[in-house]
């Protein structure tokens, strides 16, 4: 076959065209894949970016402490839209109050614009599809842990449920912790019966959660999110450690001492003991320091039973009133060991619980009171209550 003199023949063009379709039959799909993967890939770093934004970085760290809690560290909760990191709205602004040195409130952004080419669109994915957010908990299939939340993608068929979705799990592990700790006395003594108040943002919002120390000093909080948090110590009359015992011949009376930490003399008003034995007992005699508020056998004092006297006063001490900045980057943490000193002690008084009998008028058994755990509710006029929990021996 002769070529053409200007150029190819129409069977060149032909074979040429052929050679082309098959080429770019081949480089289609193909280019389709690499597409696919690249969109695949910034979808994966737009998530861990939400994740940084969210919980903040556990890499950072600075003398062996975390730096970065994101979003959960200043509003002590997942976002509820994902456009609430990067648009204040209606939040809360940030603030810290000196008294109780923390801060809580928005700080935002915590997403910078270089996630996407606008702001406008983080909440889609590569793909283009919105992520799937949600803030209700449930239980990841997967590993079987407890979750708070989830940012999920669809993936490039754009329905979820299927092998390509690509997820994003805020697990409860990596949002809230189990905090305790011991409050000890100027002897290393654990000190029971004091307050000891969390603080924490909670949306936004300084929050506030109490409990009491057990005769032991120990107390803990449960579903604390991580972040720069703080305890407040605010004892008033707390248990003199060691002081609770089981005493006569029967081992059927009960004696233990509070101490007044506060820089206010108390006025103690109402008794309440509430406590659980098998026979019931009921005890006839309550003294308050060398003054006995009750003494009857018909009835006797039965647990859960309040008596109310006239005020009984135990002298004021300097005060002890302190917030201690902690910092929670773990499920578990354990705080260092607190101790009130010996400086805002003032007074202590004895407390006597006598005569402990299975019926609650009449003639009657001993009961034993040995290893039954007491919680103790005194009354402080007009100040609030003090709880002291301990088990006699």
């Amino acid at each position: 076959m002769r070529h053409s003199e200007n150029g190819f023949t129409p069977i060149d063009i032909v074979v040429i065209l052929a050679v082309f379709g098959v080429l770019l039959g081949t480089m289609i799909p193909l280019n389709i894949q690499i597409l696919q993967k690249k969109r695949e890939l910034q979808t994966v770093d737009e998530l861990d970016k939400l994740s940084t934004a969210v919980t903040g970085n556990p890499v950072i760290v600075l003398n062996e402490a975390r730096t970065q809690f994101g979003y959960v560290g200043d509003m002590g909760n997942l976002p509820s839209s994902l456009e609430d990191l990067y648009k204040k709205g209606s939040q809360p602004s940030h603030s810290f109050n000196t008294s109780k040195k923390i801060g809580a409130g928005w700080n935002g952004p915590y997403i910078s614009p270089e996630i996407v080419e606008h702001l406008e669109t983080l909440d889609a994915d590569a793909f283009g599809n919105d992520y799937e957010y949600t803030t209700t908990a449930f239980t990841d299939s997967s590993t079987g842990a407890p979750a708070l939340g989830r940012a999920l993608s669809k993936g490039k068929d754009g329905t979820s449920g299927t092998s390509d979705d690509l997820s994003l799990t805020f697990f409860d592990s990596q949002v809230r912790s189990l905090v305790f700790g011991l409050i000890k006395d100027d002897v290393g003594d654990g000190v029971g019966g004091v307050v000891v108040t969390m603080n924490y943002p909670s949306n936004g919002v300084l929050t506030s959660t109490n409990t009491t120390t057990d005769g032991t000093g120990f107390y803990t909080f449960d579903n604390i999110p991580y972040g720069n948090r703080s305890v407040t110590l605010e004892p008033k009359l707390v248990l003199a450690a060691g002081s609770e015992r089981v005493k006569g011949t029967a081992n059927n009376q009960i004696e233990f001492n509070v101490t007044n930490f506060s820089a206010s003399n108390i006025s103690i008003t109402k008794f309440k003991a509430v406590y659980s034995t098998d026979p019931p007992a009921y005890y006839e005699t309550l003294k308050i320091g060398t003054t006995t508020v009750y003494n009857s056998s018909t009835p006797r004092l039965a647990s859960g039973d309040t008596v109310t006297f006239s005020a009984i006063t135990v002298a004021a001490g300097t005060g002890v009133s302190d917030s201690i900045p902690i910092r929670i980057q773990a499920p578990v943490t354990e705080v260092a060991d607190i101790p009130i000193g010996t400086l805002g002690r003032g007074a202590s008084m004895t407390i006597e619980m006598l005569t402990f009998k299975d019926v609650q008028s009449g003639t009657a058994n001993n009961v034993n009171m040995i290893g039954v755990p007491m919680e103790i509710t005194i009354n402080e006029g007009l100040s609030g209550e003090s709880i002291i929990r301990f088990t006699p021996f």
